[in-house]
């Protein structure tokens, strides 16, 4: 047992023995001057002394927990003075000069009115990355700190609400009072933490501990807030299998080196006072380098750096008691939280304190956007990567980490945080427009390279306008990749090496990221919890060209959208990383044939309607109704609840998730190919082709990676083996099987959808085009795309402005009807804008804060008469 232990340790003798003056734990001292102590240095880590065996400690059998009580008193002293220095804890009637130290009321009922506020919510954490299962967290918890402060655990960034900020975070003052009260309590053990560092630094100069002893300083800028009460479900402590733990045995991450931990904790409803020993309780173990400069030693198996020749030790500490890890404390110890093992041992508050690293702050990472749009000037391999890097960090590790928490935490937040998220989504959209510009940039040099739309080009006509100015950027990003290699300090490297290639992977990268965190918001762990934790998609448009009622591109407003010209899906993103990668290779050849076939328009990708990806924003406006195109006689099985899951090669979009869904009945025909053309208006018959049978609900996406898992299913989505829709060794890589969560079936008294036309949009899911009905300004309203109304609305223009003329060239009334034309103009002016105004407002009120362009909107719409 404990050989790794034991090297270990006999490593540590060798710096002299461990003898220090016997110096117990609890601290009741005035609070002496402020420790000057150094944060950075060179030198290796000082590992916690060993534990010193001996008859005259004796410890609990089975390598139990060493507590201090009975005949294991002297064995916790000494190892608090030991292997466990840096663990000091103040009573609760710890007492200063001017008085009582902590005003343990207050504390209680600023915590009763955070949680009245709903303040304390369920965590969903990632613990193992991107890509791996989800986990729901047994706690609840609250993040305070200083404004724009975050915090990064188990892969979860939790945002903090201020608790010292101007901002007007909420109108309830109970509520600005308590977060004020946990700044005090912060403040509070600051001043502690310079008491006990001060004397650490004592006790370490007497044991000859070299120069600086106490390399952290005493500051704080979070406190993550945990309520914690005894549970069935909780996980038996793995060590020991003595106790339940409601936290597990971790170290703290995203910390500066050599903080302090600050730990304040009351109990509330104990109904069991007669042995603290039996309540809560905090565990403590040795583990070398788990956190901290040295982290990098022990290697990804955390496990592996726990000392097993060291006792574990667990203290239980009355309420209203406070707790500290000094210094290195956390860079080589874990601890975990036990429950008690009887629910009488009340609800726990626990207030944890800690000091972040740099960059955990929103102002960091935007100060970073700031700085890197300024430079867009620049050009060069260094300057892309960084900037696509900065790109793919913004989206992943700020944007999504606020959205995939749901519509409750957004509500609880948004106060503040929509001006840093706002700016956020701002920047992403010029991180975007640039890489759009990097790809065209690429692309350009790549044809001038081989000589496409140059003078060799097989056509006697004159240029364009337009195909001039090609030409000329053409000619300019050939120059311009040219002194990028002129600049390069490796010779042996090409353009294709050198710039392409690696741009395609970062690309590529953000793909792959994209593609797992649509994994993440769809994990099934959300399914089982309240609506208000599901996700949110994030605010992002992609293949956007619009501009703003300010006349600014969308996206430089303060608004909550991010909008990119480039394709957003990850498939959409691959693809063009692969354009990426052939036009390197058509650079280094110079051969016209290795350019992709139709890249000028594939590059300038605008999205083809009738094939959207998974993240086309249309798929989340509420104004927009979609149905799904299926076979006879599977529709009718999925609407009778015979069919379960509904299988299909290609995936669900993630914001359909828990929307109706019309079931529109198709003719029988070849499996796997639609019997309806890309647009089936009503002047075509819609009843000829399919009939709506009724609507579904799908509320998770289960993904068939193999042969096995989706035959074990056939009762549920009713495919055999030897169906056209089955599983085909070789070809097939994974089936989608959509579960179906609720569905109905139009019956006789139901009054079914008037559909004027449907429009496909993904494959067999097609937009929903109702009927035209007359709006209040007399004109037809219409769903659909901009792009498709603006064309419509021109050719309806033309029609009447002929309609017009020729009626004006009638020779009798001449002069009338010059008046009537003009008046006319004005008044389809006026129609159309209120419709614009409409089409507008139906957007912008789907998001749940409005923004000052909505409140201008309603405005404006309002001084029209117009009815909204």
């Amino acid at each position: 047992m404990g050989k790794k232990g034991n090297k270990k340790s006999k490593a540590q003798k060798k710096g002299g023995k461990h003898k220090q003056p016997s110096h117990h734990h609890r601290h009741h001292l005035q609070q002496p001057p402020s420790v000057a102590v150094s944060r950075s240095s060179n030198s290796p880590p000082q590992y916690p002394a060993p534990f010193p065996h001996s008859s005259k400690l004796p410890l609990p059998p089975n390598d139990g927990f060493v507590r201090d009580n009975g005949n294991y008193h002297k064995a916790y002293a000494k190892a608090l003075d030991t292997s466990y220095e840096g663990f000091v804890y103040d009573d609760p009637d710890v007492k200063v000069s001017d008085g009582a130290v902590f005003p343990h009321q207050k504390i209680r009922d600023a915590l009763e009115t955070m949680e009245k506020a709903n303040l304390f919510r369920t965590d969903v954490t990632q613990p193992f990355g991107l890509g791996t299962k989800c986990a729901k967290t047994y706690v609840t918890r609250c993040l305070l700190g200083e404004p724009g402060t975050t915090y990064k655990y188990l892969g979860l960034r939790m945002f903090a609400h201020p608790w010292n900020s101007n901002v007007l975070v909420s109108d309830n003052k109970s509520l600005r009072d308590a977060l004020y009260t946990l700044s005090d309590l912060n403040d509070t053990l600051t001043r502690r933490t310079e008491t006990h560092l001060s004397i650490l630094d004592e006790k370490r100069k007497a044991r000859g501990v070299p120069q600086p002893t106490v390399k952290g300083r005493a500051k704080f800028d979070i406190t993550l807030i945990n309520r914690m009460e005894t549970s069935p479900d909780l996980k038996a402590e793995p060590m020991t299998n003595k106790g339940r733990c409601t936290v597990s045995w971790h170290a703290d991450s995203s910390l500066e080196h050599y903080s302090t931990i600050g730990v304040y904790h009351t109990i509330f409803d104990k109904r069991n006072t007669k042995d603290e020993q039996d309540g809560w309780s905090v565990a403590l173990r040795v583990s070398h380098d788990c956190e901290g400069p040295s982290a990098s030693r022990r290697g990804t198996d955390i496990g592996s750096s726990v000392i097993t020749d060291t006792p574990v030790i667990s203290t239980s500490l009355p309420s209203g008691a406070a707790y500290y890890m000094l210094d290195d404390f956390n860079h080589h110890h874990q601890h975990a939280v036990l429950a008690p093992e009887t629910s009488s041992g009340g609800i726990r508050f626990s207030s944890t304190h800690r000091l972040l690293r740099l960059g955990h702050n929103v102002d960091f990472v935007i100060e970073r956007c700031r700085s890197t749009c300024a430079g867009f000037h620049r050009k060069g391999l260094k300057v892309w990567r960084s900037e696509q890097m900065l790109l793919t960090d913004t989206e992943s590790e700020w944007i999504r980490q606020f959205y995939v928490q749901g519509y409750g935490h957004k509500a609880n937040l948004w106060p503040y945080w929509k001006d840093p998220m706002c700016t956020l989504l701002k920047y992403w959209s010029q991180l975007e427009r640039r890489t759009k510009q990097v790809v065209d940039l690429l692309r350009f040099a790549a044809e001038e390279r081989c000589g496409l739309g140059g003078s060799n080009t097989a056509s006697a006509s004159v240029p364009s306008r337009a195909e001039r100015k090609v030409r000329e950027k053409r000619r300019k990003a050939a120059s311009a990749i040219a002194d990028i290699m002129d600049r390069n300090d490796d010779d042996s490297e090409d353009a294709h090496d050198a710039i392409y290639v690696p741009v395609a992977t970062l690309l590529e990268e953000r793909a792959t990221m994209r593609k797992l965190w649509a994994e993440r918001e769809r994990d099934k762990v959300f399914q089982r919890m309240d609506y208000e934790y599901r996700p949110l998609p994030p605010p992002f448009t992609f293949e956007s060209t619009e501009i703003s009622l300010s006349g600014k591109p969308l996206g430089e407003e303060e608004e909550e959208t991010g909008r990119s010209p480039l394709v957003g899906s990850p498939e959409d993103l691959h693809a063009l990383a692969a354009n990426l990668r052939q036009w390197a290779l058509a650079y280094r050849t110079q051969n016209r044939s290795d350019l992709p076939e139709c890249a000028e328009e594939q590059s300038n990708k605008g999205g083809d309607s009738h094939s959207k990806g998974l993240t086309w924003e249309g798929w989340s406006l509420s104004d927009k109704q979609f149905g799904l195109e299926m076979q006879k006689p599977w529709a009718g099985a999925l609407l009778s609840g015979e069919k379960k899951i509904e299988t299909r090669a290609y995936d669900f979009p993630p914001a359909l998730i828990g929307k109706k869904i019309l079931i529109l009945e198709s003719k029988p025909g070849k499996a796997g190919v639609s019997s309806l053309g890309n647009v089936v208006t009503d002047s075509d018959g819609i009843d000829n082709y399919v009939r709506i049978l009724g609507w579904a609900i799908f509320d998770q996406v289960i993904e068939y990676k193999n042969r096995e898992s989706f035959e074990n299913d056939e009762k549920l989505h009713l495919v055999t083996r030897d169906s056209g829709y089955g599983w085909n060794d070789g070809k097939t890589e994974v089936i989608y099987g959509w579960v179906c969560k609720n569905m109905k079936v139009y019956s006789g008294r139901d009054v079914e959808p008037q559909v004027d036309a449907l429009v496909r949009r993904m494959r067999s899911l097609f937009q929903i085009q109702p009927k035209r009905t007359e709006t209040a300004g007399g004109s037809p309203s219409q769903v659909g795309d901009s792009g498709s109304s603006k064309s419509c609305g021109k050719k309806n223009k033309n029609k009447k402005r002929k309609k017009q003329v020729s009626s004006a060239s009638g020779g009798v009334g001449q002069g009338a009807s010059q008046k009537e034309h003009v008046s006319g103009k004005k008044e389809k002016k006026k129609k159309k804008k209120r419709l614009f105004h409409r089409h507008l407002l139906a957007i912008a009120m789907t998001r749940s804060v409005p923004t000052m362009n909505t409140i201008r909107l309603i405005q404006s719409t309002h001084q029209m008469k117009g009815r909204v």
